[in-house]
């Protein structure tokens, strides 16, 4: 037993140590809501993440609406997604639980949902109305219960990093990136949400993104007695305002020819083309140089989907089904069939599902030596994989 000033000092020091303590509690505490939704939310799974691909980032995953409360009334059903709260972009469960935690009874508040659960991909406004109190009968620790942010827990290491654990682990996460068609005239292909037809001539086809350098084009013209290299050279700096350098011609398969370039404005990316009689026809992807370690195989896809109507060929079995039409799958191809073969270089392939919505797949990496209906590739919807088939569409 302490005595004198020995014991007043650890008696002091106790003291401190528990008031310190004390105040920590009090910071991190978190407090007891205002109102009562009888919402819980949890961090975004990858299956969650997978299947809504309109959320670019962030979100909450609802994990349970309570029976009889504001939630369940408004319609609200573990595994939807919050994007927004009253127009707030969510970024995290602890952010949606925190601006919940804070209404009081009466208040009204919007969510905006994504119904994963149903495989709806398209978001939906949902009011919501607190209660002050949990429904009478049930029995809680706490009056109202708090509205809970789970964290997310570290997870477990694959396997002995066996092959097949490797496929379970990666199979929640399937994003084959969505392609729209874009068109006009009988000139057509697909691009990424968010690209537009910036202009179009008979035998060409020019689309662009919404923001940023982004640009890829189709092209058929006489060449009037032209070099080919001193066309394409002049093409460029036409299309893009700012004289252009050229690497060597590079050939490719079926007559094809490739150049890489770049501009004094910053601009980079490649040309593929091909001389059939007078003409030549090319198709051109062109994006920041900055970025054309990771544009230049979305930005080249795009450009290698455009096509004109032009004479069909018998399709060569060179010619891989995941870089071709379904027109050349079955026998009459078309030059764009010819010129995907690049697409190799780019380790990119196009594939679609039975509804005609097209995907931008890796076939090196993408592809499912046991999926649930055999061999393919998948993508998450509903919870479910649904197996692609190989091939554009346009």
């Amino acid at each position: 037993m302490f005595r004198g000033w020995k014991g007043i000092g650890v008696c002091i020091g106790v003291a401190l140590a528990l008031f310190a303590g004390a105040v920590l509690y009090a910071i991190h505490a978190l407090p007891e809501p205002r109102g009562f939704s009888g919402l819980e939310f949890d961090v975004m799974t990858p299956a969650a993440a997978a299947r809504t691909p309109m959320l670019k980032r962030g979100g909450a995953l609802v994990t349970n609406a309570m029976a009889s409360s504001p939630a369940a009334r408004a319609g609200i059903v573990p595994g939807e997604v919050v994007a927004a709260i009253d127009g707030t972009v969510i970024l995290s469960a602890r952010q949606a639980s925190d601006l919940v935690r804070g209404m009081r009874a009466g208040e009204r508040t919007t969510l905006t949902l994504y119904d994963i659960t149903r495989g709806e991909v398209r978001p939906r406004d949902v009011a919501l109305v607190f209660d002050a109190a949990p429904p009478v009968g049930k029995k809680l620790y706490v009056h109202p219960p708090r509205t809970l942010a789970k964290e997310p827990l570290s997870v477990p290491t694959v396997a002995a990093n066996a092959a097949w654990s490797k496929r379970i682990l990666r199979g929640p996460t399937i994003k084959p990136v969505p392609l729209f068609g874009l068109g006009d005239g009988p000139c057509n292909g697909f691009a990424p949400e968010g690209w537009k037809v910036a202009g179009h001539l008979p035998g060409t086809l020019h689309v662009m993104a919404n923001s940023g350098f982004a640009h890829a084009v189709h092209h058929s013209a006489a060449l009037d007695g032209a070099d080919p290299q001193a066309f394409v050279k002049a093409y460029l700096e036409k299309t893009f305002g700012a004289p252009a350098l050229l690497t060597s011609p590079q050939a490719r398969p079926f007559g094809f020819v490739l150049q890489d370039f770049g501009n004094r404005k910053g601009g980079a990316g490649f040309v593929l083309y091909r001389i059939t009689g007078s003409r030549i026809t090319l198709w051109l992807a062109a994006m920041p140089g900055s970025e054309v370690g990771w544009g230049k195989p979305l930005v080249g896809s795009v450009a290698l989907s455009l096509r004109c109507a032009s004479p069909t060929k018998p399709r060569d079995p060179v010619l891989l089904a995941t870089g071709v039409s379904l027109r050349c799958i079955n026998g009459a191809c078309e030059d764009t069939d010819f010129a995907a073969t690049y697409l190799t270089v780019l380790r990119k392939g196009y594939v679609h599902n039975i509804k005609g919505e097209m995907f931008l797949v890796n076939p090196r990496k993408d592809y499912w030596q046991s999926g649930a209906e055999g061999p393919g590739f998948y993508h998450q919807i509903g919870g479910e994989n649904e197996k692609l088939l190989p091939g554009r569409i346009n």
